[in-house]
């Protein structure tokens, strides 16, 4: 597009020279009359030329605001223009539709209903069923019953992922389950939040029906009912795809017979003074209704001591257990008596209560039985449990495939690590370490046992061929040991790579804040001037 400059060919680009009054008149004697009339003809002249530059300039705001606004459109359009190139209009709606749905999964809510209002790219998107397969149900709101309906009709037939929050009394329940029951063929997820164990029950009782798409089962429930009666989940009975279950409750769940569950997670809540204790007995049983377990965690939901009672002589089997967490008091830690899991690859010991309060020795004892009957493991994790140095000397020798050990807060010492060294060492497949809060451990210590397993070390006692070779130390990660000094992790970092921070938001740390050492690593960095070995990962 030309612009058109016709406009500007009347405008003087080198304007006549302004002679000055001075050069003509003396100041030095009395003005003439010559002179008098001189300055008035000047005066005169000057005020027409301002007159004139005065209507010139005016002339130009017009011109100058023209273009301005004439730039403005352009500008928009080029705004439209780069608009329509933008990812998400060249995203296909199958796709775009995808990640509005993955928003709605995440707790955006109304994730539906506000893309939806965008344009008319996203609002074709949107009409795909399966962004409103999130369904959240707080049934404090107004008007429960008009979203459930508005919601059932865009989901049509596809699968449905229901979050229902209970409150004492809930007026509209019966009509919304009315809704819901229908439609129980497409419910993929049910999360049920409720305030007491007796409307829990009721809603639980009411699913006895066939549900042949469900997979994902939660019950939250704050305290017992009046009654004092238990959530008891056994009513749902005809569920053959049932494979994760999360349960949170003051008392371990019941249930007859859940063959197909491969994930607990059990959270043991208490709103009362005095905690109810667990019972041995109970928690066998309820192991050995869930054969095909793979993946176990329970924890307490407050930092206490909750009583253990142990009844029984009685050992749970679970065959196929890979992964077992316990976050739980240390009077807890001897349920690890009560099961035998020869599969087990992951193994949390976490301590849910103040780690400073008192030490409880048995723990140790707890976990070297334990291991006895799981030599497969390959990740141990200890996390503010205390354990004695000789039950950390017998762990060791128990975990030929260890390949990652995590100590938070542990008592290990230099004399443990010396049980790693070398070929002849305890767990020779060890390769990740790390270790946070080791007030006991020495950096020389590491570097040494990183040192005694590279591949001929000079060091090492010559082996037969024979004689198994270590695996080498691939990672190190050392946060908030007092012992280890900056020379040390410069040390570690050149025979092996070295973290001084979270391994990412999965760390059990990242929530708590305890080991995000921002400052000791910005002084690090300030102090070496940012020229740190590049096997330091900050």
């Amino acid at each position: 597009m030309r612009m058109d400059h016709r406009c500007y060919h009347n405008i003087d680009a080198s304007p006549t020279p302004v002679v000055s009054v001075m050069d003509c008149v003396s100041c030095i004697r009395e003005p003439t009359e010559d002179d008098i009339a001189l300055i008035h003809q000047t005066t005169m002249a000057s005020e027409e030329a301002i007159q004139e530059l005065n209507s010139e300039m005016n002339m130009l705001y017009s011109v100058l605001e023209r273009l301005r606004l004439q730039k403005d459109k352009h500008q928009e359009n080029i705004r439209q223009a780069s608009s329509l190139l933008t990812l998400a209009r060249r995203l296909h709606p199958e796709l775009l539709a995808r990640i509005f749905e993955i928003c709605a999964e995440s707790g955006w809510t109304r994730a539906p209903v506000a893309v939806s209002q965008v344009c008319s790219a996203w609002r074709k998107a949107a009409a795909f069923p399966r962004v409103w397969s999130h369904l959240f149900l707080d049934l404090r709101s107004r008007n429960s019953i008009g979203k459930v309906e508005f919601w059932l009709r865009k989901v049509q037939h596809a699968p449905l992922h229901i979050t229902l929050d209970i409150p004492l009394g809930p007026l509209s329940l019966e009509e919304v389950w009315g809704l819901l029951i229908p439609r129980c063929k497409q419910w993929h997820t049910l999360i049920v939040k409720s305030v007491d164990s007796t409307t829990m029950n009721y809603v639980l009782h009411r699913c006895s029906f066939p549900l042949p798409a469900l997979s994902q089962l939660s019950v939250i429930t704050e305290m017992e009912g009046s009654q004092g009666d238990l959530v008891n989940v056994s009513s749902l009975q005809d569920a053959p795809h049932l494979s994760r279950l999360f349960i949170e409750q003051p008392n371990l769940p019941q249930w007859s017979n859940f063959i197909g569950v491969t994930k607990l997670h059990v959270v043991l809540s208490s709103s009362t003074l005095l905690a109810p204790s667990i019972n041995a007995t109970d928690w066998i049983e309820m192991l050995q209704a869930l054969p095909e377990l793979r993946d176990l965690t329970v924890e307490l939901s407050k930092p206490e001591a909750r009583p253990y009672n142990v009844n029984t002589q009685r050992v749970a089997d679970l065959p196929h257990l890979e992964s077992l967490t316990l976050h739980v008091s240390p009077e807890v830690n001897g349920i690890l008596l009560t099961m035998r899991a020869p599969a087990l690859r992951q193994l949390h010991l976490r301590c849910s209560s103040d780690p400073f309060s008192r030490q409880h020795m048995p723990s140790g004892a707890h976990l070297c039985r334990f291991l006895e009957s799981s030599p497969c493991l390959q990740l141990l994790e200890l996390y503010d449990v205390d354990v004695e140095h000789t039950d950390f000397a017998r762990c060791f020798e128990l975990l030929p495939k260890l390949e990652e050990l995590r100590l938070h807060d542990s008592d290990v010492a230099d004399e443990q690590l010396r049980l790693l060294h070398g070929n002849n060492g305890y767990c020779p497949n060890l390769a990740r370490l790390d270790f946070r809060w080791c007030n006991y451990l020495t950096g020389n210590a590491l570097v040494n046992l990183v040192q005694s397993r590279l591949p001929g070390d000079e060091g090492e006692d010559q082996v037969s061929p024979t004689t198994p070779q270590t695996r080498s130390i691939d990672e190190v990660a050392v946060i908030n040991c007092l012992h280890v000094k900056e020379q040390d992790v410069f040390d570690l970092a050149e025979i092996t790579l070295c973290r001084l921070l979270m391994r990412s938001n999965e760390d059990h740390c990242y929530g708590r804040g305890c080991c995000n050492n921002e400052r000791y690593r910005q002084r690090l960095r300030l102090r070496h001037n940012n020229k740190l070995p590049a096997r330091v990962i900050l």
